[in-house]
């Protein structure tokens, strides 16, 4: 829901409870969006913009995430309900409600999550969450350490490039063929779909 009045644009994105003491509680809604991403099954609408800057609600369901990528500005994604996973720089970080990060325009990153995961995410220049202009696919190789290592902070399991952390049972990969597994509702642009299939011959070798 969105309120406008000259000069000030208003959006609701959670419901409050009830305040006790010094702590107030908030009811956010989990359930998916109408609306779908490129590049990813993750779900959004759009809170507020001005066409510079602008917040989104994300939703991802469990399992499902974004691939490695990058956005053409700075943006901050704040965690409002349940556990997901930042892979940045050869690392997965554990992240949960609670819990806010940034992360500089330009730079190589994915994102999982491990149950339902809503986040609210601040953008600049803001591109709404349908745009293709939004994100940009990159290869697996560009959020691995110089080396080519790979490793979870969550399983302590580490991989080094061509292996992959799915490949030592960790359900935290962020590899292509590990965030968008449920075909209906995966991107099929021709970077996303070759990325996946590269991955899955990986993952199941002789199976086409």
């Amino acid at each position: 829901m969105q309120e406008l009045v000259e000069g000030l644009t208003i959006a609701k994105w959670a419901i409050p409870l009830h305040q006790n003491g010094d702590s107030q509680s908030i009811l956010v809604d989990l359930l998916p969006d109408d609306l779908r991403l490129k590049h990813s099954p993750a779900s959004g609408h759009g809170l507020v913009s001005n066409g510079q800057l602008g917040v989104d609600r994300i939703q991802l369901e469990a399992g499902d995430g974004f691939a490695p990528h990058v956005h053409p500005g700075d943006h901050i994604l704040i965690v409002v309900g349940g556990q997901g996973t930042i892979t940045f720089d050869g690392r997965v970080y554990p992240t949960e409600a609670g819990e806010v990060y940034m992360v500089d325009g330009e730079i190589p990153h994915a994102v999982g999550a491990i149950t339902r995961h809503t986040i609210l995410a601040v953008g600049a220049p803001h591109k709404p969450v349908d745009s293709l202009e939004r994100m940009t696919p990159v290869e697996y190789s560009a959020v691995l350490t110089d080396v080519g290592d790979m490793s979870c902070l969550i399983c302590k399991l580490g991989a080094v490039d061509p292996v992959r952390l799915h490949d030592h049972g960790c359900p935290h990969c962020p590899c292509h063929a590990c965030t968008s597994p449920v075909v209906e509702d995966r991107c099929h642009c021709d970077f996303c779909e070759s990325r996946r299939l590269v991955e899955s011959a990986k993952r199941y070798p002789g199976v086409s």
